[in-house]
């Protein structure tokens, strides 16, 4: 068995396939365009081929984030809150928050036993969201990805 998740998000795409024992097959991650059809469509192509899968394997497609709705091969959409509170008790099951930052907003969650107790989200347009972040790693000659290590000194 095979699972797939698309998550069209405001500024990134994201695809994953899994196998039935939750191992990752494939993923894919790219900038997000304003054509979400065919963008969904190229994702699941390339991790298709790089899982060497068929369309016909994959039982099951759960499409999430901004552009869900535009996910033609889903079998199911899905809200991103709703995911990360599924995705964090079954990576963390001791975890209570999460923070999300998006690439135009931000929203902290409050989670128990894989259900969404609450969430906050910012009420400025890009306030403390991901492009933010971008641009203070390009000031301070850091890559995006060493920003959370250097927060944690």
């Amino acid at each position: 068995m095979y699972f797939a998740g698309v998550d069209i998000g405001s500024t990134m795409t994201k695809i994953v396939i899994m196998d039935g024992a939750d191992n990752i097959c494939s993923r894919i991650v790219g900038p997000t365009g304003p054509e979400h059809r065919r963008l969904a469509n190229e994702v699941l192509a390339q991790a298709l081929e790089q899982a060497n899968l068929s369309f016909g394997q994959i039982d099951y497609v759960i499409a999430t984030g901004y552009g869900r709705v535009n996910v033609p091969f889903a079998d199911r959409q899905i809200t991103e809150l709703t995911c990360h509170a599924r995705g964090v008790a079954s990576l963390f099951p001791t975890v209570r928050t999460a923070i999300d930052i998006g690439g135009q907003d931000a929203k902290g969650l409050k989670i128990k036993d894989g259900k969404l107790l609450d969430f906050v989200m910012n009420d400025k347009c890009a306030a403390g969201t991901g492009r933010f972040l971008e641009v203070i790693a390009e000031t301070l000659g850091l890559e995006l990805e060493e920003l959370g290590g250097i927060s944690l000194e």
